[in-house]
């Protein structure tokens, strides 16, 4: 049997293209497509940033922060002053008799001529909100009131059930005559002057009270000693009752 003709051998490669070669340039993306671009290479975004030195952080160096300046506005604007608080109204000053049995004296100031006259023994006086005055009441009456004043004295003839001062801090009471009971509360500094013929009958009871003075006359020459009111106690347990006395102090 005639051999066959053996088949043609493969042709060669192509040869490599030349160093030289173009290389086509893909155009730099741009809006979305470089957000995207960014995103896909990952920590290869930030391999070319340059590392500050600590040196060179605001925050670690106060020294390279930009001072802040006030505009020239703000810098002339003259200090605020406070408001001045609103004034007190003043209320009118008022003495009357009301009801036929009850004086009023409300609100004097700097008054020091207040007389209450023609007084008879069921009428009560009532002194409210006077400052720095006096007042003068003639003849026997039944009961005094002194409550929210300042400064204010008081000069008494008689008065058959009490005077009840309040709240009236650096108040003079004299009486003439002779009253039975003073009661005086919530009151710093105050000073009574007792006549001979209350002495012996008067009772004065004192409450949340400091620095108050009785003046007494001396039976010799009828000049005032001056006794202060205690005002520290001492309390002690005694059989279950508490027993409470005067400190006194020596000297």
């Amino acid at each position: 049997m005639p051999e066959t003709p053996s088949s043609a051998p493969p042709p060669p490669p192509p040869p490599p293209p030349s160093a030289s070669a173009p290389v086509a340039s893909v155009p730099p993306a741009s809006g979305t497509a470089a957000l995207l671009a960014d995103l896909n290479r990952g920590g290869a975004v930030t391999s070319g940033l340059r590392k500050v030195d600590s040196s060179q952080m605001t925050h670690k160096n106060p020294a390279l922060r930009p001072a802040r300046t006030l505009p020239d506005d703000a810098k002339k604007a003259p200090p605020l002053k406070p408001k001045p608080g609103a004034k007190p109204v003043k209320k009118p000053a008022k003495i009357e008799l009301e009801d036929g049995n009850k004086w009023i004296i409300e609100n004097q100031e700097d008054n020091k001529s207040i007389k209450i006259e023609n007084t008879e023994l069921h009428h009560t006086v009532h002194i409210f909100s006077c400052v720095n005055s006096v007042v003068q009441i003639s003849g026997k009456i039944n009961a005094v009131t002194m409550v929210g004043c300042k400064k204010t004295s008081l000069v008494l003839d008689s008065a058959v059930s009490s005077l009840s001062i309040t709240s009236s801090p650096s108040f003079e009471v004299q009486i003439i005559g002779s009253i039975p009971t003073i009661q005086i509360d919530t009151t710093d500094s105050g000073q009574v002057y007792l006549s001979k013929e209350c002495m012996q009958v008067i009772e004065i009871i004192t409450s949340k009270c400091s620095s108050i003075n009785i003046s007494v006359p001396t039976a010799e020459t009828g000049d005032f000693v001056e006794r202060p009111v205690p005002e520290q106690m001492k309390s002690r347990v005694v059989d279950g009752k508490l027993v409470t006395e005067i400190v006194e102090h020596a000297g």
